[in-house]
């Protein structure tokens, strides 16, 4: 099935059930940009292209404000954590987990098809003028992983070429040296012609999202609590919270969480919300870094 129109049907499907109900607002889908695989025959910069690529479409991603974006180095956190490189390809069941500890409810995985840096050089002869430039051409993929059934939702595809000036590339030794503002700049076209596609589909995305983990306190300094939804959850001043801590968690054979169990332990207060994150502080019981909040009934 074409995962586009498979995201639309599921999209008209949850606007209908909500036809006799209030219209809320719809939040935007929270994702995460894992590094891309260099599949290109020649290697150009290595497994750091990959890198450049995810960090490029994170930016653009930013800007197109169609989506939450969880920031890098949360993603590489959790990425040590369960012992997964950032080189490489990782499989969608691989980003699925990612995903969940992250607490998004997508995962973007990518693959750089086509990356090359050629000079080109002109003149005109009988003036005895003569220039020379590098122009780039790539071309990437990338597929949506939704992060509950580790299933491909959605994908996207970019190319184009970037011509090159000035004296970062005079000297670069394409086989040898890395330079991230011109793998990025380079990779630009490409990646810009994927987020158009993938803001076209976010819509989508937010209907057929599965619900995002519960809200997580990721710090505490001199009586305030921080949590790490805001803005982009529908969080408000005044709002509150139960704690919730995980007191055991139930695994398979092969280590995979199965379940967790959890018990109330607190209640927070929101006193300020930020673009992504928020504020609060305790009105009853305990609360501590990593324990989760969860809006009262």
């Amino acid at each position: 099935m074409n995962p586009r129109r498979h995201l639309r049907s599921l999209g008209i499907a949850a606007a209908a059930i909500l036809v006799a109900g209030p219209v809320l607002a719809q939040a935007k889908p929270r994702i995460a940009v894992l590094a891309f695989e260099n599949a290109t025959s020649n290697l150009i910069f290595g497994d750091q292209l990959g890198t450049a690529a995810s960090d490029e479409l994170t930016t653009q991603l930013v800007k197109a404000n169609a989506f939450s974006v969880v920031e890098r180095t949360r993603i590489d956190a959790v990425l040590q954590e369960i012992n997964a490189g950032q080189s490489g390809a990782i499989d969608a069941s691989t980003a699925a987990q990612v995903g969940k500890i992250l607490g998004v409810q997508y995962v973007l995985l990518g693959s750089i098809t086509q990356f090359s840096i050629d000079e080109k050089s002109g003149g005109i002869g009988r003036l005895g003028l003569s220039a020379s430039y590098a122009e780039a051409e790539s071309k990437l993929d990338v597929r949506v992983v939704n992060t509950t059934t580790a299933e491909i939702v959605s994908v996207a595809e970019g190319g184009g070429k970037k011509r090159l000036g000035g004296v970062a590339y005079k000297d670069l030794r394409l086989e040898r040296d890395f330079n991230a503002g011109v793998a990025q700049e380079a990779l630009r076209p490409a990646v810009e012609n994927a987020v158009k596609q993938l803001v076209d589909v976010a819509g989508d995305l937010a209907a057929a999202a599965p619900a995002a983990a519960l809200p997580q306190i990721v710090g505490v300094r001199e009586g305030a609590i921080y949590i790490d939804s805001g803005e982009n959850a529908g969080i408000q001043v005044g709002q509150t919270f139960d704690v919730v801590r995980v007191v055991d968690t139930i695994r398979d054979a092969s280590g995979a969480v199965l379940d967790e169990v959890t018990e109330k332990v607190g209640v927070l207060e929101v006193t300020r919300v930020l673009s992504q994150s928020a504020i609060c502080k305790v009105v009853e019981g305990d609360a501590q870094e990593g324990d989760r909040v969860r809006a009262q009934s």
